[in-house]
């Protein structure tokens, strides 16, 4: 009896920590969705700025455009790994063309990380509409 009871709290035991090891598994390895439009809000040092993401899935991952007060422009290389993404876009200012780095975590509706460029980096967040 004592025998069967031991095998019984082993197996419950061993099949327990099987469905956890499971569920940490299957959840660290879930892509999130960036598709969507996306309200950004970055505080810059000519104030507050509200760009518009446009992200898509596509043939070969995702595509997408981002529309500011400078216009419109497609984001290159978008990546999506686990909730963590990335991608880059070249902008054209008067002291010439540079690299905007952005990289971050999706939160279900919400965004936020940071944008990397010649000068630094600053924050970021935005909403999906």
């Amino acid at each position: 009896m004592i025998n069967a009871i031991s095998k019984s709290m082993f197996l419950g035991s061993a099949l327990l920590v099987s469905v956890l090891i499971f569920a940490a598994t299957s959840t660290s390895e879930h892509e999130a969705d960036l598709s969507g439009t996306w309200t950004l809000t970055i505080e810059t040092p000519m104030g507050i700025s509200n760009p518009i993401l446009k992200i898509w899935k596509s043939a070969d991952g995702y595509d997408g455009t981002y529309e500011s007060r400078r216009g419109k422009r497609g984001v290159e290389d978008i990546e999506v790994k686990g909730q963590a993404f990335s991608f880059r876009m070249m902008v054209s200012m008067p002291m010439g063309d540079f690299e905007m780095v952005y990289k971050g975590s999706i939160d279900g509706e919400k965004i936020s990380g940071t944008i990397g460029n010649p000068m630094g980096e600053i924050a970021f967040a935005g909403r999906r509409s």
